[in-house]
C-alpha cells in the first residue's frame, strides 16, 4: 500500500509541476521523500528531493531549493547518477543567478567530475551551456559564445539523457550574437531556431524570441510573418503571464520591441508583473525612450551594440516637448537608484559589467540633457 502511495505522490507532484503549481509540487515531493525514507528507498528519496528543490527554485524560494538540492547532489548507492547530476545542474543555475562566482565555478567542476566518474562525458554540453550562462552573467560575451558553440557541437553527438532541446542551444547563440552586435550571426542562428524541430512548448517561445531579436537588430521581417513584431511581443508577454516561474529573460526582448514602437502603456502595464518586469534597467529605459520621442529623435535600442537600425521618428507635439525634462530626470533617478544593485552583482560575479552597463545608460541621459 505504501509503495502505491509513493507512486501516487510522484504522479501528483509531476502533474503539479507541469501545471506551474510549484509550491504544491514542492509539498508533494517533500511528502514523497519522507515516505521514501520510511520505506528505506534511498534512490527514490534522492529523486524526490531533486524534484522538491527544482519546485522551490521555480517558486523563487531559493534557500529551500538549495537545502533540498544540496542534499540530493551527494551521491547515494543505487541512485540514478542522472538525478544527482540534475541536482548539481539546478544548484549551478541558482549559483549563476544568486550566489558568489566561486560557488558556481566549484559546481561546474563537480559536474564535470561527476560525468567523468560515471562515463557520461558526452553530456558535458549541459555544463558548457551553464559555463556560457556564467560568462554572459559577467558580461563576457566572447567567452559565452565559445561555451555556447561548444555546447551546441557537443549536444549533437549525445543521444542520451539528460539533455535540453536543440532550440535551447540555438537561442543562446542567437542571443550572444545580438550582444556582440553581429547582425549576420543573429540572422543565421535565429533562422536555425525557426527551422529546428519544436520538441516542447518552450521551443515555440524561443522561436518568438528569435523573431524579436532580429527585429531589434534591424533585420527584415520574415516574408511569411502573420503578424508584426509588436504583435509577437504582446503575444509573448501574454503567454508568459500564464507561466509562474522565471520569465524576466524571456520578457526582455518583448519589452524592448514595445519601447521601439512607443507602446508606453503596454510597457508600463507589464512592468507591474513580477517575473516579467524584473529587469533592473527597463523602467529607466522607458523614460529615456519617451524623452527621445519628445526631442524628435528616432527610437533606439539601448542594448544592441551594432549599427543602429534606421527607424522613423514619431510626430512630436508641444506636450511631448514639455515632458522631456521630467522624463530625463526620471530616467536618471531610476538608473542612479540601481547603483547598489550593480555594485553588489559585480562583487558577486567578480566583474565590472553591471556598473559599466549602468554608466552607459547614464551617458545616454547626459547626451540628451546637454
Amino acid at each position: 500500500m505504501t509503495d502505491k502511495t509513493l507512486e501516487r505522490l510522484k504522479k501528483r507532484c509531476g502533474e503539479a509541476y507541469k501545471a506551474g503549481e510549484f509550491a504544491e509540487s514542492a509539498r508533494l515531493a517533500a511528502e514523497g521523500a519522507a515516505l521514501a525514507e520510511r520505506l528505506g528507498d534511498a534512490p527514490a528519496r534522492l529523486r524526490l528531493r531533486v524534484w522538491e528543490g527544482e519546485s522551490h527554485w521555480q517558486d523563487k524560494n531559493i534557500d529551500a531549493a538549495v537545502a533540498a538540492l544540496s542534499e540530493a547532489s551527494e551521491e547515494v548507492p543505487g541512485a540514478d547518477p542522472a538525478d544527482t547530476f540534475n541536482a548539481l545542474s539546478t544548484l549551478l543555475t541558482i549559483a549563476i543567478f544568486a550566489r558568489p562566482l566561486a560557488e558556481a565555478e566549484e559546481l561546474l567542476a563537480r559536474g564535470h567530475a561527476h560525468l567523468q566518474r560515471h562515463g557520461r562525458t558526452a553530456s558535458r554540453h549541459m555544463l558548457d551551456l551553464s559555463a556560457g550562462n556564467l560568462a554572459a552573467a559577467r558580461g563576457d560575451w566572447t567567452g559565452a559564445m565559445t561555451h555556447y558553440q561548444n555546447a551546441y557541437e557537443h549536444q549533437r553527438n549525445d543521444s542520451g539523457m539528460p539533455r535540453f532541446t536543440e532550440a535551447s542551444y540555438l537561442i543562446k547563440l542567437a542571443e550572444t550574437s545580438f550582444m556582440l552586435g553581429d547582425a549576420d550571426g543573429v540572422a543565421r542562428w535565429c533562422a536555425a531556431v525557426e527551422d529546428v524541430k519544436k520538441e516542447v512548448e518552450g521551443d515555440h517561445l524561443r522561436a518568438e524570441q528569435a523573431r524579436l531579436l532580429c527585429h531589434r537588430a534591424g533585420l527584415p521581417e520574415p516574408p511569411k510573418a502573420r503578424t508584426d513584431a509588436v504583435g509577437v511581443a504582446r503575444r509573448l508577454l501574454h503567454w508568459l503571464e500564464e507561466f509562474q516561474g522565471y520569465r524576466a529573460d524571456y520578457a526582455r526582448d518583448a519589452m524592448h520591441v514595445l519601447l521601439l514602437h512607443g507602446d508606453w502603456l503596454c510597457v508600463e502595464t507589464w512592468l507591474q508583473y513580477p517575473g516579467i518586469g524584473d529587469d533592473f534597467l527597463i523602467g529607466g529605459d522607458l523614460h529615456l525612450a519617451r524623452a527621445r520621442e519628445g526631442l524628435g529623435l528616432p527610437p533606439l535600442d539601448l542594448v544592441w551594440p551594432g549599427e543602429p537600425a534606421v527607424r522613423e521618428s514619431a510626430a512630436v507635439t508641444e506636450r511631448h516637448r514639455q515632458m522631456v525634462p521630467g522624463e530625463l530626470a526620471a530616467a536618471r533617478a531610476h538608473y542612479e537608484s540601481k547603483r547598489d544593485w550593480a555594485a553588489a552583482e559585480d562583487q558577486r560575479l567578480q566583474t565590472d559589467h553591471h556598473t559599466r552597463t549602468l554608466d552607459a545608460r547614464l551617458r545616454r541621459v547626459a547626451e540628451l540633457e546637454a
